[in-house]
């Protein structure tokens, strides 16, 4: 089994609960690949809003590749 840690990129505070990571904390994408996380107390109003515009918005799912997509809801 391989446990994976969960940090904050920017002040590498560990998630303690890998499932609660969804609810408030951000993933940070590139090329649809997860690439580092921000805790809710790192987080700016700006990326706040910007996640929950994105969560509005937009169906998230992936490719056959794996990688994370997203697609217009409705």
């Amino acid at each position: 089994m391989t446990l994976i840690v969960i940090r904050c990129d920017r002040c590498g505070r560990r998630c303690r609960n890998p499932a609660f990571v969804t609810d408030e904390w951000n993933a940070t994408l590139r090329q649809g690949v997860v690439v580092g996380y921000l805790c809710p107390d790192c987080q700016t109003p700006e990326e706040n809003a910007d996640a929950a515009i994105h969560e509005a918005t937009l169906v998230n799912g992936r490719d056959a590749q794996g990688r994370h997509i997203a697609w217009p809801k409705g």
